[in-house]
C-alpha cells in the first residue's frame, strides 16, 4: 500500500464526514455559529500560498496534530474553534495535492475510491456521534505520512495560470455541493440511507471510468455538464434509484479529474489559490443555495452555462 494514499483519504473523508457534513450537522445548519469555519479556511488557504515552504512533511505533521487535538473536543466547538479547524483543513489541502504530484493517476484514482466508498458508508453515523471518527482520521494520517515517501521537487513549475479551469471547477463544485446539501436535507430523497451499496458501487464505477477512459479535465466539460443535468432531472422527478446511480458516478468521475487538474497545476500558490475558489467560495455559495431551498438557482445557473459553453470553451482553450 502506497501510504501517501492513506494521508490523501484520510483527509478528504475528514473534510467530508467532520468539516463539511460532522460540523454543519452537529450545528444544526445555523450559519451564524458556523461562519468562523470558512473564514478559516480561506485564510488558510492563503497562508498556505504565500508562505515559503521549507519543509512540507514537518508542516503536515505539526496540521495533522493541531488537527488531533482539535477532534478531541468533536462536536462542542467554540467560533474560535471552528476558525482553527477550517485554518487546519485550508492550509493542508494544497499542501497535500503540491506533494501528489509525484504520484500516478492510477494512485490518485484509488485515494478518491476508498475515500468516496468509506465516505458513503459512514455518511448516515450521527453527526453528534462522529467524535471517534474525527479523532481516528488524524491519527491514520500522522501514521501514513510517517511512513510515507515525500517526493517534492526542487522547483516549482512554471506555467501560466488558467483562469477558465478555474471558473469551470467552481462551477462543477457549485453544482455538486447545492444537489449534495439539497439531497441531505430532503427526506423523501434520502438515497445515502436507503442505497448506501448502490452507491457506493456507482462511485467506484465512476473512479474507474475517469482512470480508464477520462481525459484532460476541458476536454470533458460536455459529458459532466450533461450528467449534472440529468441528475438535477431525476432529484426533480423523484426517482431515487436512478438518482444513485447517475449522480455518484459524475461526482467521482469530475472529482477525479478535478484533482488531477489541481495537482498538475505544479505551483503551490496556484493551488491554493484555486483551492480559495473551489473549496471555500463555490462551495460556500452552494451552501446558502441549498439552505434557502433554492437549487433552482444552481439549476439555472448550468443552464446558462450550456447555453455560453460553445463560445466559453473558444475562449479558454
Amino acid at each position: 500500500m502506497n501510504f501517501l494514499v492513506l494521508v490523501l483519504s484520510s483527509q478528504l473523508l475528514y473534510y467530508l464526514l467532520i468539516a463539511q457534513t460532522g460540523v454543519v450537522g452537529a450545528f444544526d445548519s445555523h450559519i451564524h455559529d458556523l461562519y468562523t469555519l470558512p473564514i478559516g479556511g480561506v485564510l488558510g488557504t492563503l497562508l498556505s500560498a504565500f508562505w515559503n515552504h521549507r519543509h512540507i512533511r514537518g508542516e503536515l505533521f505539526g496540521l495533522f496534530a493541531l488537527q488531533l487535538l482539535i477532534s478531541w473536543f468533536y462536536p462542542y466547538y467554540s467560533l474560535s474553534m471552528l476558525f482553527s479547524l477550517g485554518f487546519v483543513v485550508g492550509y493542508t489541502t494544497p499542501l497535500l495535492l503540491y506533494i501528489f504530484r509525484s504520484q500516478s493517476m492510477g494512485k490518485l484514482a484509488l485515494g478518491l475510491g476508498i475515500s468516496y466508498a468509506v465516505g458513503t458508508a459512514l455518511y448516515t453515523y450521527p453527526f453528534l456521534e462522529r467524535g471517534a471518527i474525527a479523532i481516528t482520521l488524524p491519527l491514520v494520517s500522522i501514521v501514513s505520512l510517517y511512513f510515507s515517501s515525500l517526493q517534492t521537487p526542487d522547483t516549482e513549475e512554471k506555467k501560466p495560470f488558467q483562469w477558465g479551469l478555474l471558473g469551470i471547477m467552481m462551477l462543477w463544485i457549485f453544482a455538486d455541493s447545492a444537489l449534495f446539501e439539497t439531497l441531505s436535507r430532503s427526506d423523501g430523497m434520502d438515497i445515502w440511507s436507503r442505497y448506501t451499496g448502490l452507491i457506493i458501487a456507482s462511485h467506484l464505477i465512476g473512479v474507474f471510468l475517469a482512470y480508464r477512459y477520462g481525459k484532460e479535465f476541458l476536454s470533458q466539460t460536455r459529458l459532466i455538464w450533461m450528467l449534472f443535468g440529468i441528475s438535477y432531472a431525476l432529484y426533480w422527478l423523484r426517482e431515487p434509484i436512478l438518482l444513485s446511480i447517475v449522480y455518484p458516478i459524475v461526482i467521482s468521475y469530475y472529482n477525479v479529474l478535478l484533482f488531477q487538474a489541481l495537482i498538475g497545476i505544479g505551483k503551490i500558490r496556484y493551488i491554493a489559490l484555486s483551492m480559495v475558489g473551489v473549496g471555500w467560495i463555490a462551495a460556500s455559495a452552494a451552501n446558502g443555495v441549498a439552505l434557502e431551498h433554492r437549487l433552482w438557482i444552481a439549476a439555472i445557473v448550468l443552464g446558462m452555462f450550456g447555453i455560453i459553453y460553445p463560445w466559453y470553451m473558444r475562449r479558454i482553450i
